[in-house]
């Protein structure tokens, strides 16, 4: 039986990164606002650069919405990194059969050592998933998957996170 479930969740948007699309925006306001200036003076190179400055600022600005895409094929997980809607970056591929431990997340109680991959949303409870990889050594996911993906995650799990997890009711 081939299982197949996709997401698409949106980033949480954390006090530091309000803090830089402030300073970015304040940045960029200032910039225009000493290019034009020097216009008087110097017209049409000021004048270029205050625009190039206003679309770097939106540029930027726009490179702050990140959203990622949850993929599950035959117990497969993948997730992307989505920048501004116009990047695409692969940030893991990981055989579910690989977990060494999986459940719901609480950010109070994590005392984990090593490689954490935040991918989590807005909407959904968050989930952690520990395994070892070549590329991120012991790592830990944390992501919110919805019950479509959780239900295509759940057989391919290893017998014994299955077992628990049955206990607890996840």
């Amino acid at each position: 039986m081939d299982t197949y479930a996709e997401q698409l969740v949106v980033k949480q948007t954390n006090s530091s990164d309000q803090m830089k699309k402030f300073g970015i925006a304040a940045g960029g306001v200032l910039l225009i606002a000493v290019l034009l200036y020097v216009t008087i003076f110097i017209m049409p190179i000021a004048f270029i650069a205050a625009v190039g400055a206003a679309y770097g600022a939106y540029w930027l600005l726009k490179g702050m919405n990140i959203e990622y895409e949850y993929t599950v094929t035959n117990g497969s997980l993948d997730i992307d990194k989505i920048i501004a809607k116009r990047k695409r970056v692969t940030l893991l591929s990981v055989d579910v059969k690989e977990f060494t431990d999986f459940g719901s997340y609480n950010f109070q109680n994590d005392n984990f050592g090593g490689t954490t991959i935040l991918a989590v949303g807005d909407e959904e409870k968050p989930f952690f998933a520990d395994f070892k990889n070549e590329q991120y050594g012991t790592a830990r996911l944390i992501f919110s998957p919805n019950e479509k993906i959780l239900q295509c995650i759940k057989p391919y799990l290893p017998r014994t996170i299955k077992y628990r997890l049955s206990l607890i009711h996840i």
